[in-house]
């Protein structure tokens, strides 16, 4: 015996399906698969960020990948915006960084529900080597350079090497 309910539901899916077609944006991963865009060597290389307001933003590893993805931008855009009634990405701003190992998913100008307001994330302080006393032959060494700059930054540098065991070769 089938609900009256069912007939409900199916009709609000449809309805949900034809506006997230129209509405890329909304969608879970709306450039669809980014290996399959760009292809699997530069997506190693390339990630994309960001998507708000018709800009889409793409992290990249090197400037040599930048300039690489600036070349073939057009034919980027041309792709993702195939078949869509209204473009989906207009502009693309390509900035060199560091890339996580999995791709991120594409942030989206629309806050998730319940989650408005950003977090800060407190960003830990580099712990250094601990510095070691110089030893005599390390002190005359360092004497016998008469560059000020170039023996402060030796110092510098001996204070952080670890010193060698007597019984490593």
């Amino acid at each position: 015996m089938r609900r009256a309910s069912d007939g409900h539901e199916a009709l609000v899916g449809r309805v949900v399906e034809r506006f997230l077609e129209r509405h890329p944006a909304f969608a879970a991963n709306p450039l669809g698969d980014w290996q399959e865009l760009v292809g699997e060597k530069m997506a190693r290389y390339c990630q994309p960020l960001s998507l708000k307001k018709k800009v889409l933003t793409v992290k990249v590893h090197d400037s040599v990948w930048k300039y690489h993805l600036e070349l073939l931008k057009t034919l980027l855009l041309a792709k993702i915006n195939k078949g869509r009634p209204e473009p989906l990405v207009e502009k693309m701003v390509i900035r060199i960084g560091e890339l996580s190992a999995a791709s991120p998913p594409l942030k989206s100008a629309l806050p998730k529900p319940g989650k408005v307001g950003s977090v800060k994330v407190r960003r830990l302080p580099r712990k250094k080597a601990p510095a070691r006393p110089l030893t005599p032959e390390e002190k005359d060494l360092l004497k016998s350079l008469s560059d000020p700059d170039l023996r402060a930054t030796a110092t510098r540098l001996l204070k952080r090497l670890p010193l060698e065991q007597e019984g490593e070769a």
